[in-house]
């Protein structure tokens, strides 16, 4: 069997379980197999060894049982980095790129070229402090975690990135470990609610549930981390945090004195998606 037609078979045997992106995911698992570019599935006739092919079918067959794709893969690309993953942890999803890109708009536009430290609540595998200390010159960042597996995959991260030098994890719930003062502080914290798990794709149900639920309302880590933000950030400073949807209103009910709503950015789909607060 030749590259086009494994793929074609894998593609027809995705789209029968309704996956999402089934050629996109069939290429995927056979360039990584292979180690080999995408579009050399198309142009190139690669011979497949019996024990690559056995791999790719090994992937597929996991992959019908709706196990996450980057588990199996175990990477994940995010802005302009390659991240590494492990199963029970979270994986980074593509709207969150918007909460890193806002980030460095801030950075540009009110404190370029001048050092800042920034802190990000929730690190998860590192992606966001990652991506930050790689687009942002001079620059500090502490991320922080609750999960030492997810710390510890972040430090793996910051060492395939080089990025050592910059970027420190801590292990704390939320500012707990925490001692100093910030100008950035960003998060993708969890904000799921109680009664949505159930109806949640499989795939997100594979993905630990700590790192995505919060509470009956969705807020319960948002809510702790607005509470004493205003401690943590220095005079001037940005909260730029991820929302769920349908959530601003209930969000702007408990903005604390002294932080302002400077911005609400939508992602793709229209929804509300990252707020941007600012200490005054």
């Amino acid at each position: 069997m030749n590259l086009k037609d494994l793929l074609k078979s894998i593609k027809n045997e995705f789209q029968k379980y309704n996956l999402d992106s089934p050629c996109l995911e069939a290429e995927i698992i056979i360039s990584e197999v292979l180690e080999i570019e995408r579009y050399k599935i198309y142009v190139e006739n690669i011979e497949i060894s019996e024990s690559k092919y056995k791999k790719i079918k090994e992937l597929v067959e996991k992959r019908k049982k709706r196990i996450p794709l980057q588990y199996l893969i175990k990477k994940v690309h995010f802005y302009d980095c390659e991240f590494k993953i492990e199963k029970g942890v979270f994986i980074p999803r593509p709207e969150t790129e918007l909460l890193v890109e806002k980030t460095i708009d801030i950075y540009r536009q009110y404190f370029y070229p001048k050092k800042v430290k920034i802190l990000d609540i929730g690190t998860g595998i590192g992606n966001i402090s990652i991506a930050l200390a790689k687009n942002i010159e001079n620059c500090e960042v502490i991320g922080v975690d609750i999960s030492k597996k997810s710390l510890r995959i972040a430090y793996e991260n910051l060492i395939l990135n080089k990025l050592e030098k910059k970027v420190k994890f801590l292990l704390s719930d939320i500012y707990e470990n925490i001692d100093d003062k910030f100008e950035l502080i960003v998060s993708n914290p969890p904000y799921i609610k109680e009664e949505q798990f159930e109806k949640l794709p499989e795939e997100v149900k594979k993905e630990p549930k700590k790192a995505l639920i919060a509470g009956k309302d969705g807020l319960k880590i948002i809510k702790k981390i607005l509470k004493d933000v205003s401690y943590y950030l220095k005079k001037n400073g940005f909260l730029i945090i991820e929302i769920g949807n349908n959530q601003i209103k209930e969000i702007k009910k408990i903005i604390p004195k002294g932080l302002y709503l400077l911005e609400v950015k939508k992602d793709l789909s229209s929804f509300d998606r990252i707020m941007v607060f600012k200490k005054i």
